[in-house]
C-alpha cells in the first residue's frame, strides 16, 4: 500500500513479487556474526592484510591501466585522486571479480521483515531498490549482491546508486553492475557529495603526543573532524607535518589486539571515506590499498616506458 501510494507502483505486481520471496537464513546468520563482539580485540595489522596484498595490488594496477582515461576524467570533474577510487573499488570487489551472488531482493526483504534490529533501515533499502528496478528497468528479482543488500562494482546500496550513482560512460543510464565507467565516476561523486571530498587535501597525518596526551579525550571528539592542528596541543597532540593551519583534524585510532595501537590524524577526505563504510579501518585500508597500487601503476609506467 505505501508504494502504491507513494509512487504508483501496481499493487498486483508487488503482490506477485512478495510471493516469490524467499527468507534467506544464511543472510540472518551472517549479519548476526558480524555484530560487534565486545571481547573482540580489533586488530589493525590482520586487517590490513586482508585488502593490502599482493593479489589486489597486481589486479589494482591492471584496472588502472585499462581505465586510466576514465580515472583521470573522474578526478578532473570530482577532485578525488584516481588511488582512492581504485582504492574503494579495490577493497570492495577486487575491481568488480566479486560482486555477491546473492538475490538482492531475497537478502532486503528477509532483512526488512525478519531482522527486528535493523528492520527499520532495511525496510527503506527495500523501498529504494524496488524504484530502483523500476526506473532502471530491472526485473525485481534479477539483481545479484552481498549479504548486506550493496549492489555491483562498487557495491552501493539501493539509496546510494539512486542518489549519486552518475551515467559516467553517457549510454543514457546508470549502470552499476556493468558498467566499470559508471562505478568510477559513481565513486567519486559519492565522496564528494555525500563526503565533502576537498580537492588537493591530503588524507591523513603522521601524529606526534606530548609526554602526557589526552588521548582518551582526542577520540570523544566528533568523528567528523572538528579541531585544527593548533587546537589539538590542547590534547597533547602535534604532527611532524606541515599541516595548513585551517585544516580541520580528528584523531584515528588503529587498535592491534595485544600491541599497540596506532594512531594517525585524519582530515576531511579520510572522514569522506567513512561516509562509504563508517570503519577507521576500512578507510584506512582503502587509503592504503590505493596508495599502494599507484606506486605499483607509476613503477609499471616507468617500466613501459624503457
Amino acid at each position: 500500500d505505501k508504494m502504491y501510494d507513494k509512487y504508483g507502483y501496481p499493487k498486483a505486481d508487488l503482490l506477485k513479487a512478495f510471493s516469490q520471496a524467499e527468507r534467506m537464513d544464511t543472510v540472518l546468520r551472517q549479519l548476526e556474526r558480524d555484530k560487534p563482539n565486545p571481547n573482540f580485540k580489533k586488530n589493525w595489522t590482520t586487517y590490513r592484510s586482508r585488502y593490502v596484498e599482493p593479489i589486489r595490488i597486481k589486479a589494482g594496477v591492471a584496472f588502472w591501466q585499462k581505465n586510466a582515461a576514465t580515472l583521470n576524467r573522474a578526478t578532473r570533474e570530482y577532485g578525488v585522486p584516481e588511488y582512492i577510487i581504485a582504492g574503494i573499488i579495490g577493497v570492495e570487489t577486487i575491481y568488480g571479480k566479486y560482486v555477491g551472488e546473492n538475490n538482492i531482493f531475497d537478502v532486503l526483504t528477509t532483512l526488512a521483515f525478519d531482522y527486528p534490529r535493523r528492520s527499520a533501515e532495511y525496510t527503506e533499502f527495500l523501498e529504494e531498490y524496488i524504484i530502483l528496478t523500476r526506473e532502471n528497468k530491472m526485473p525485481i528479482r534479477s539483481v545479484k549482491g552481498s549479504y548486506a543488500g550493496a549492489i555491483g562494482i562498487p557495491q552501493f546500496m539501493p539509496d546510494s546508486w539512486r542518489d549519486y550513482g552518475v551515467d559516467f560512460d553517457g549510454d543514457g543510464k546508470v549502470d552499476l553492475r556493468n558498467s566499470t565507467a559508471d562505478a568510477i565516476g559513481s565513486v567519486a561523486n559519492f565522496l564528494k557529495a555525500k563526503g565533502g571530498w576537498q580537492k588537493g587535501l591530503d588524507v591523513v597525518y603522521d601524529v606526534k603526543f606530548s609526554d602526557k596526551p589526552k588521548i582518551d579525550k582526542a577520540l570523544k571528539l566528533p568523528v567528523e573532524p572538528s579541531k585544527t592542528i593548533s587546537e589539538l596541543k590542547d590534547y597533547g597532540i602535534s604532527s611532524p607535518e606541515a599541516i595548513p593551519a585551517d585544516v580541520k583534524l580528528s584523531l584515528i585510532d588503529l587498535p592491534n589486539g595485544d600491541n599497540a595501537t596506532q594512531y594517525v590524524l585524519g582530515s576531511r577526505n579520510f572522514y569522506a571515506i567513512t561516509r562509504y563504510n563508517k570503519s577507521y579501518m576500512y578507510a584506512m585500508s582503502v587509503y592504503e590499498l590505493g596508495a599502494e597500487v599507484k606506486k605499483a601503476y607509476d613503477a609499471s609506467k616507468k617500466t613501459s616506458k624503457k
